[in-house]
């Protein structure tokens, strides 16, 4: 059997480390990982402990190569920098989409997965995301509006295998513990043993097992023809002090709650930032981790304490 080419551009971000450890455990699969910088990924390459087929390309090198499978996971997922390089989101995205889209019009049998965001849907999301919501209109972050922009782009394109998938929220061993989420602070409090200090409003979160994202990829990669998007859900959300009174009987995290106390969001707060669509069962797609068992599993690779 033939390998499958696979090019995964942004490998050495969080999501991309990911693909990168997965991809690289299964001999069915030749790995292009671009990266601007080569060094970058030669480091991402010995943390995930890739064994099967790899090289390491930079993005001028992009148009020149054979690929069957291209997966997008370019973009800023730290919300610090959301906010700081707001105003080269739009122009990263769009750059970046139009290079792999002149790909596919040399190539039309290639298929496009790009990683998109929850974030389309609006910067306040009280309930749920459901099959009927639609796009934000008046959506004011750059991030939200680069995503729309693109997978509008997508759909216009019916006549290629282009797959979006809505990204809510994502947590694995190669997080980055300086980025500003709620995990990696709380993952921080749990290695310095101090209190984790948070406000008295509880909102809603859904983490993806970086095995059942794997899972969901193959399968995306084995539907033909398709052009079409996706909202990403683990078997269940999770509340915050659900996290908190869990984290606090599993790991031993301490916790106050001040009023008024708390992080902002550059994108919105979001009460209930995840998808009730099931879609993703039309591809056969059925996770078999909930919020708490992805964080569970996952933390227990940051620090001999944890454990």
């Amino acid at each position: 059997m033939s390998k499958l080419n696979i090019a995964i551009l942004g490998c050495t971000g969080h999501v991309g480390k990911n693909l990168m450890y997965y991809f690289g455990r299964e001999e069915t699969f030749e790995l292009f990982l671009f990266s601007r910088d080569k060094r970058r990924i030669s480091n991402s390459i010995q943390h995930c402990e890739i064994r099967g087929s790899v090289s390491s390309r930079t993005y001028d090198e992009f148009s020149k190569l054979d690929y069957d499978v291209i997966i997008n996971c370019i973009g800023i997922s730290d919300s610090a920098k959301i906010e700081s390089e707001e105003k080269m989101i739009m122009k990263l995205t769009e750059d970046f989409d139009q290079l792999i889209l002149d790909y596919l019009k040399n190539n039309s049998d290639v298929k496009l997965i790009n990683f998109s965001s929850g974030a389309v849907y609006g910067e306040e999301i009280n309930s749920p995301i459901n099959d009927t919501t639609s796009f934000s209109l008046n959506a004011h972050s750059q991030y939200a509006i680069a995503k729309i922009q693109s997978e509008t782009r997508h759909r216009n394109l019916a006549e290629f295998n282009i797959i979006d998938l809505r990204l809510f929220s994502f947590f694995s061993r190669f997080m980055d513990l300086s980025t500003r989420f709620l995990i990696s602070e709380i993952i921080s409090s749990i290695n310095q043993k101090k209190k984790f200090i948070t406000n008295e409003f509880d909102f809603y979160r859904d983490y993806i097992h970086p095995k059942d994202l794997f899972s969901l990829l193959k399968k995306c990669i084995n539907k033909n023809p398709i052009n079409d998007v996706f909202d990403l859900y683990s078997k269940k959300p999770i509340g915050k002090f659900e996290l908190l009174n869990s984290l606090k009987d599993n790991f031993g995290l301490q916790y106050e709650i001040r009023p008024n106390s708390g992080f902002s969001s550059p994108t919105g707060f979001k009460k209930n930032y995840y998808s009730e669509s099931r879609k993703a069962k039309l591809l056969g797609y059925e996770p078999q981790y909930s919020s708490i068992e992805t964080i569970v599993n996952e933390m227990k690779y940051f620090n001999s304490e944890i454990n």
